[in-house]
């Protein structure tokens, strides 16, 4: 049975056993255009420095940050080989590092980490007794963080650092760059908690990263009109995308095809349709990359009479595989 979220505890607070804490800085970013996440700022601070605070201030003994990020002593940076191999092979690095029973992890694109730390750490301490299930105690290998919509949130997780351990040993044979984290820790005994608030949102993307940035600010104090504010220079790929309206897409659409020399009639409706399915299932970026392939593969195949059944195959092909995507961590 899942568990109940538990209050937000007031100051730190340390399991008996002790953790030491493991931050994933090492992914490429390339949703928001080769920026490392750990970089980007949120209210002020970086993502990398939101993850090791919240850790310093449950009270981890140690804070390992795998990454090519610079961090503050006494957290330590270090790195996979080769680099870029994903959460998994991320995790198996900063093991050789972690000393204590317990082990925190934590992805560093966490804006609201300190509230997941507050769940799991509360949660090991033994739940209060009138949030607690019949069957509501701590998984012999630890808690880890469930969203509102039942997807396991395993880069928001307390683990027993011997459990994982013995878990990457499995894969010894076959290594474990590349490997999705949930097939490394799905076999643990864990105790679920659930996330009420939202605090599990992450940032993929420059949407996302705007939304945490707008709830960030809105929930800061604002600053005194006589204190000096500087502006960044804006971002294509963090900065809030520019929509068209409805009518101006079949005028920009007359004038690109005026610009390419194209008589054919374009169904733009099937277009967009697959650019938001694979949007939605894929990637964002996925889907101009994916409209523009639609594009080649259909000059190829077709010709001027026969393109719009064409088109059409492809679409549904594509589309089909766009829902049925499944690339978690």
């Amino acid at each position: 049975m899942e568990a109940r979220a538990v209050a937000q505890p007031h100051g730190p607070t340390t399991p008996s056993a002790g953790f030491d804490a493991v931050i994933l800085a090492g992914g490429r970013g390339s949703r928001l255009g080769g920026v490392s996440k750990g970089e980007l700022e949120v209210g002020g601070r970086r993502l990398v420095d939101i993850a090791v605070v919240a850790a310093e201030d449950a009270g981890a003994r140690r804070i390992i940050v795998v990454g090519q990020v610079a961090v503050d002593p006494p957290a330590v940076v270090v790195r996979e080989e080769p680099p870029f191999g994903g959460p998994a092979a991320g995790l198996a690095t900063a093991l050789a590092s972690v000393e204590s029973p317990r082990l925190l992890l934590l992805a560093c694109d966490l804006p609201r980490a300190a509230e997941l730390v507050a769940l799991l750490v509360g949660h090991l301490e033994s739940p209060p007794a009138e949030l607690r299930e019949p069957d509501d105690t701590p998984g012999p290998d630890g808690a880890v963080i469930v969203d509102a919509g039942g997807r396991v949130q395993w880069l928001a997780g307390l683990y027993r650092a011997e459990a994982v351990k013995h878990a990457l040993e499995s894969f010894q044979g076959p290594g474990v760059h590349g490997l999705p984290l949930r097939r490394i820790l799905e076999h643990l005994e864990l105790a679920r908690v659930l996330d009420e608030t939202g605090a599990t949102a992450d940032i993929d993307t420059p949407e996302q990263l705007e939304a945490a940035r707008v709830l960030a600010a809105s929930s800061s104090p604002i600053q005194p009109t006589d204190q000096p504010t500087t502006r960044k220079e804006p971002s294509a790929m963090t900065e809030k995308p520019k929509h068209l309206p409805p009518e101006a897409l079949d005028e920009w659409l007359a004038e690109a095809k005026r610009l390419l020399e194209l008589d054919d009639d374009l169904d733009i409706a099937a277009v967009l349709d697959v650019a938001k399915d694979v949007a939605h299932n894929v990637a964002r970026p996925a889907a101009p990359l994916t409209t523009f392939a639609l594009g080649v593969a259909l000059g190829r195949r077709s010709s001027t009479a026969d393109s719009p059944e064409v088109f059409a195959r492809l679409a549904e092909l594509v589309t089909a595989r766009a829902l049925a995507w499944d690339h978690t961590a």
